[in-house]
């Protein structure tokens, strides 16, 4: 049986002009598909960035003829999953990923079975053949064109998963974002799933993907897939991807401590009320250069209400100084235009990010992605419908969906954005972030010839 999973290309979709600024790295989720089911089919997995086009995509998927195609979907991707489906010639066609797992009905028009939340045991018992209805956490339409749901099933223990095939990972071709730079080569690494907190814009919260489990591999699981990237692949840096790397206490000084013996470089995500002092001198004991936080608004009344963060606004000025005392950058994550968002609560939180003075700053733009606590707000409140991605339609971040802020529009957003990227990053005024503030001064002279 040959089975071809696709992850379509995203980054020029997702970020426009500013590609150039992003990480492309690898679909792990994919990976950890072939590695869990590569005894039982020939998998290939088509990561859609590195072709010359999607139709260039399409061909070789075609070239591979799988028996199984699938695609894994995001927001803003959604319609290239499409547009996939309809010109691959597969025997079934099965789509899993945030957006589909929570727009099953919509999903189904185009594929034979959706996966809802994280599939490696029911993708596996797919390819074994077994009954549809037995395999846990799928949809799929029976004989009368009726959608059935089948049953939640376990989450597996995450030792129990493989390790990715880095021997397709480590060719030299995945890229990091300016704030994730480190000594190349570099490798990418989860080390946990989910996150159960409840911030508003994210798929990893409780009631998102797997009702926002949290989930753990062991220290001694994770330390042997480094000794293995460090030995087989000469990796120099990793970045690890987990949501909040340093969760819990004891694991992270576990995991340190261990880390530490390698010899490698490292950067994380993690909340800024998962770090202080003693837990920041242990990762870069580790060898942790730089922390990325999610800190979201400077308007605490817009961090609690809109965002549903959990942090005060402290926490997150003693977090950025946890870093800076012990030697590692800090980038810090902004976003704009939620529910309640001002031009006065943006100015706010851009003050509050020349404040904070951190390495490197995001400003991002509220994507209310369908399964988060924002999207079902925002239509609670009658400022969306149950849109249907339009990259023709909605143009800019976030690309392909209606924004949420009531009180400024797209263009009004876009134009915020890019002129708090120039501001601050002249403010710091060092030579290193010409391009980040060429970048944005290009978008200021681009919005400035559009219309609304």
């Amino acid at each position: 049986m040959k089975v071809a999973l696709i992850n379509p290309p995203a980054s020029k979709i997702i970020y426009g002009n500013e590609y150039k600024l992003k990480s492309i790295i690898p679909c792990l989720g994919l990976f950890y598909l072939q590695s869990y089911c590569k005894d039982i089919a020939d998998i290939e997995i088509f990561e859609g960035e590195f072709y010359s086009s999607l139709d260039h995509l399409i061909s070789e998927i075609n070239s591979f003829e799988p028996d199984i195609l699938g695609v894994t979907s995001n927001t803003s991707t959604y319609p290239l999953c499409v547009k996939i489906a309809k010109n691959v010639d597969a025997k079934t066609k099965v789509v899993g990923g945030p957006y589909s797992s929570f727009r099953v009905v919509e999903s189904l028009e185009n594929f034979d079975i959706v996966f809802i939340g994280d599939s490696e045991v029911s993708f596996r018992m797919l390819l074994q053949e077994e009954p549809q209805q037995t395999i846990p956490s799928i949809a799929f339409k029976n004989t009368d064109g009726e959608i059935t749901y089948t049953p939640k099933g376990y989450l597996p223990d995450l030792d129990s998963i493989p390790f990715p095939d880095h021997r397709k990972i480590q060719l030299g071709l995945y890229k990091a974002s300016p704030h994730r730079q480190l000594k190349e080569p570099f490798a990418t690494m989860i080390t946990t799933r989910g996150c159960g907190f409840r911030c508003s814009f994210c798929l990893s919260a409780k009631e998102g993907m797997n009702d926002g489990k949290y989930r753990e591999r062991s220290v001694s699981n994770v330390i042997r897939e480094l000794e293995l990237l460090v030995t087989n692949f000469n990796v120099k840096s990793i970045q690890f991807w987990d949501d909040t790397f340093t969760m819990r206490r004891d694991r992270t000084k576990e995991l340190c401590k261990e880390i530490e013996k390698l010899g490698v470089e490292f950067v994380c995500n993690t909340r800024t009320d998962r770090i202080d002092s003693e837990i920041a001198d242990w990762l870069v004991e580790a060898g942790c250069r730089g922390i990325f936080f999610g800190v979201e608004s400077g308007d605490q009344e817009i961090l609690n209400s809109n965002m549903r963060k959990g942090v005060k606004n402290e926490q997150v000025k003693d977090a950025i100084m946890c870093c800076r005392k012990a030697g590692m950058w800090s980038t810090a994550s902004f976003i704009f235009g939620a529910i309640n968002d001002t031009e006065i609560s943006i100015q706010e939180t851009v003050n509050f990010a020349l404040e904070l003075n951190a390495d490197y700053v995001l400003f991002n733009i509220y994507t209310a992605h369908p399964g988060t606590y924002g999207y079902a707000e925002a239509l609670r409140q009658g400022i969306i419908d149950e849109y249907k991605v339009d990259l023709n339609r909605w143009l800019g971040e976030p690309v392909g969906i209606p924004t949420i802020c009531k009180n400024l529009s797209r263009k009004q957003l876009h134009k915020l954005k890019a002129e708090s990227y120039v501001r601050y990053y002249t403010n710091k005024g060092v030579e290193k972030y010409s391009n980040i503030i060429q970048t944005y001064q290009n978008e200021i002279l681009r919005l400035n010839n559009t219309s609304e």
